[in-house]
């Protein structure tokens, strides 16, 4: 049914791109003709204005940034063009920042998606955007008929003959009020028909009218009972009718039945303050509200908090169990905001409330009350607690976290952006320090974010300029004490800033989508030490490679090995993999599969930080694996600490029996060595031995064997 609906509003509608891309020019032209629509496409805004008289498109998607004209000023002289007033614009930007959002919608953008762009949300926005359209269009030609209607055909037609003393209705207008045949014989007996409430108010007029006919209102609205549960709203417009003398002989006019009309009314406002999927407010609707409230506040009237709520990787729900399933996902989530709103209203006694879908999703809730403006950090909590419980949706439990930044008005003043921008830059940390948590904002975010702005710029940069290097650190045999091999670890050492850590860059690299071309040049340089470490006389050396969840979930990652390997001639056996035993769960079938892969490829398989996850026996025992790399937070108390002391032989054991060799991360000091020896582990890598160092120190750390 929805792609049949999809299909109806796509049929015959023509969108314009216009972007400088041809790439994504190319790529939304097959989507959308994928999906029924028409499309031409333009380079440039000057383009868009010179195409836009001939193609006459429905709907136009524009890019922002484009040479020769951006977004923003084709837009704005679109606008001012006759037959470009109301054709709808959706933004498509790959700017930062509510500036631009705000930039788009000023000059005259309905709508605007980010880049990159999630094709399936632009499907949707698409189709909603369109009905849109069609539903005001429906509204002004429903007027111009109606208006034609009552000028020339007069339907539902009556007329008061004053003279004559009666009173006659067309068949129309019986038909719309279920006015028996044989009609009625005066207005007043006209009232029994309307709903309960205006029977009353409109007998008054009609008896005012009898007495003087130009009393009677010339146009006005009333009720009728359609049936039994619903009302429908008829539209009464009258004219005196008067003799050669002037006198009034009768009273005549129409009767128009308008329920459509106000009901289509009635949901176009809707829609423009409220998400129609959770019935909650928009974000423009609720921006409004926010802004009286940091106004009360301004005036002493209570402290104003406005808390985001952003659910954890919920595309995962969508990807898993269907949009369908997400979109009830979605208004559960929405119905406890306003239920945990609600609640709390009770409880405190001068709260007031907004809450908001702020985004697909992400929501939002303002809190403004005198008595509750020290209570911010346990109603986080317990807003976390409340929003991530387990939910029922089509026929599936879904389990879900999510994470909570807040900012005060005390801390961000009186400036509606500057608290909403604070409050993004709160959530932006609880997600950075691992998610389903709640953060408060602190100063110290904002300079946070304009490091990360700086490092992002910079990183782009760091491979080209030659700015990452590879450091090794040895992996020790636990009872010879002699290397084995090392750990490649990535390095960025920046001109300027200096040593930047890899805790630093290394998640900002995944995100920029920067990690499998750095992975491939690690891989690379790596694979090239271990070859000159083999042709100098240590063919017993090994290296291992660290590789992240978002690596592995490329279907490549094995026939890119391959082909590295075999180019550069290293014995696959002496490379190792490493995955974090959290990133091997992640997606257990793909991860399986990749793993079976590099296995058949002849290289080792390590899980590293093994203990920190939520891995289970027998995925140890399905998966291919060589080596368990105890993390170093077990490591760090032994041998003092009991519950570490257990942990560790335990994991050791397990490890045994399982025929997979360990490997104790962290390893700082004597006691700790020799108790691992005690429980049989077999390699040892920590700064007791060597920290991470540049390949030629490395290499004359295994020459000369002093660890």
């Amino acid at each position: 049914m929805i792609e049949k609906a999809v299909q109806d509003i796509s049929h015959n509608k023509t969108i314009l791109v216009v972007d400088d891309d041809a790439t994504i020019r190319m790529v939304a032209a097959a989507h959308l003709r994928q999906q029924g629509y028409t499309v031409a496409t333009a380079e440039n805004g000057a383009r868009l204005l010179e195409m836009f008289p001939v193609v006459r498109p429905d709907l136009i998607m524009l890019d922002v940034d484009m040479p020769v004209m951006n977004g923003f000023d084709a837009c704005r002289k679109l606008r001012r063009m006759r037959e470009g007033e109301n054709v709808p614009v959706l933004m498509i930007t790959g700017l930062e920042g509510d500036s631009s959002i705000e930039e788009s919608y000023q000059v005259g953008a309905t709508d605007f998606i980010a880049k990159p762009i999630n094709w399936t949300l632009l499907k949707q926005r698409l189709r909603f955007m369109l009905r849109a359209v069609e539903a005001m269009t429906s509204l002004v030609e429903s007027e111009a008929r109606l208006a034609k209607a009552q000028s020339i055909a007069r339907l539902g037609y009556w007329r008061w003959d004053l003279v004559n003393k009666n009173f006659s209705v067309s068949p129309e207008l019986q038909s719309i009020l279920k006015i028996p045949s044989e009609g009625v014989e005066s207005p007043l007996f006209l009232a029994q028909y309307l709903a309960q409430d205006d029977q009353k108010r409109i007998m008054q007029i009609l008896m005012r009218a009898s007495d003087d006919p130009s009393l009677l209102p010339r146009d006005f609205e009333v009720t009728y009972s359609k049936n039994a549960d619903e009302e429908g709203v008829v539209r009464v417009q009258s004219e005196l009718d008067r003799n050669e003398n002037g006198t009034i002989i009768a009273i005549q006019g129409t009767l128009q039945d308008i329920t459509e009309k106000r009901s289509a009314e009635r949901k176009i406002q809707f829609l423009s303050r409220y998400d129609s999927l959770t019935g909650l407010q928009n974000r423009e609707s609720f921006s409004r509200a926010l802004d009286s409230m940091i106004h009360e506040c301004v005036r002493g009237a209570g402290c104003t908090t406005l808390f985001l709520i952003d659910i954890d990787r919920f595309v995962r729900i969508n990807d898993i169990f269907g949009y369908m399933t997400g979109n009830a996902v979605l208004d559960v989530i929405g119905q406890r905001l306003r239920e945990f709103a609600d609640t709390l209203g009770t409880r405190v006694r001068d709260l007031r409330s907004e809450v908001s879908r702020w985004g697909s999703d992400t929501f939002a809730l303002a809190l403004c009350s005198t008595v509750a403006q020290n209570r911010h950090h346990e109603l986080a909590s317990e807003l976390l607690e409340f929003i991530s419980k387990p939910c029922q949706a089509n026929g599936h439990e879904i389990s879900f976290t999510a994470s909570i930044g807040y900012a005060r008005v005390a801390e961000s003043g009186p400036d509606l952006e500057l608290l909403v921008r604070n409050a993004e830059n709160a959530i932006r940390h609880a997600k950075r320090q691992g998610r389903n948590m709640y953060r408060c904002y602190d100063p110290s975010m904002s300079e946070t974010t304009e490091r990360r702005m700086l490092l992002e710029g910079e990183l782009r940069r760091a491979l080209s300029n030659n700015q990452l290097t590879l450091h090794y650190q040895p992996r020790v045999h636990a009872l010879k004490r002699h290397i084995i091999g090392a750990e490649a670890l990535l390095r960025w050492k920046h001109p300027i800033l200096g040593d930047v850590s890899p805790v630093e860059f290394i998640p900002l690299m995944e995100e920029l989508g920067l990690i499998h071309e750095v992975g491939a040049w690690v891989l690379e340089q790596a694979c090239q030490q271990l070859r000159k470490w083999h042709q100098l006389g240590h063919e017993e050396l090994l290296v291992s490679i660290n590789y992240s969840a978002v690596q592995f979930r490329d279907t490549r990652l094995a026939a890119e090995i391959q082909e590295v390997i075999q180019r550069i001639g290293v014995t696959p056996d002496k490379v190792e993999v490493e995955l974090t035993e959290s990133a091997i769960m992640e997606d257990a079938g793909q991860t399986e599969s990749t793993l079976i892969q590099l296995k058949s490829l002849g290289l080792r398989i390590a899980v590293d930080d093994f203990g920190t996850g939520y891995s289970s026996l027998g995925y140890l025992r399905r998966f291919p694996l060589d080596t368990l790399k105890i993390d170093r937070t077990f490591i760090r108390d032994l041998p003092n600490n009991a519950d570490d002391c257990s942990l560790t032989a335990a994991i050791i054991a397990m490890a045994e029996s399982l025929n997979l060799s360990v490997v104790a991360e962290g390893v700082e000091y004597e006691a700790q060595a020799a108790f691992l020896i005690e429980k049989r582990c077999d390699e040892f890598q920590g700064f007791l031995f060597s920290r991470p160092v540049e390949a030629d120190v490395f290499l004359a750390l295994v020459e000369s064997q002093i660890v």
